[in-house]
């Protein structure tokens, strides 16, 4: 499997490039592994969308002063990659965030952005009726 990872910082960008993890939990020599397997790529350019199938938005959200999530840095990455988005596409919201924003906030961003329904033209799945206790996430090895 490759990977495309998008940022707005070029800077980081730039750094993966070269094999340098910003991640603590990420040793530097996994990034050089893949990227010169070819297997990870980084870039700026949101438009690169439409050459994946799928998208794990991964994004801070800090919280507010009530301690509420700030989903700004969300519904922002929805609209940088709304443009792009395609039919068969698989979205999926991975950034800690409260119950609904998912089907709430995103897929409006999404839809409006793209011009494409979510559910038909593309998928967008939502936890808020996951009837798991924990949803397992991926790890680099």
């Amino acid at each position: 499997m490759t990977v495309l990872g998008l940022d707005v910082d070029a800077a980081k960008v730039d750094a993966l490039h070269r094999g340098n993890s910003y991640i603590k939990h990420i040793p530097s020599e996994a990034v050089i592994e893949v990227v010169r397997a070819g297997r990870f790529s980084a870039d700026t350019d949101f438009s690169r969308i439409r050459e994946v199938d799928a998208i794990i938005i991964c994004v801070p959200t800090p919280l507010n002063k009530n301690r509420e999530p700030d989903i700004s840095f969300i519904l922002d990455t929805g609209r940088s990659i709304a443009p792009h988005l395609h039919k068969g596409m698989l979205v999926v919201l991975e950034s800690t965030t409260y119950p609904g924003t998912t089907d709430e906030d995103l897929r409006e961003v999404l839809e409006v952005g793209s011009g494409l329904e979510a559910g038909r033209d593309f998928h967008l799945p939502s936890h808020r009726n996951a009837k798991t206790r924990a949803i397992p996430t991926a790890k680099w090895r």
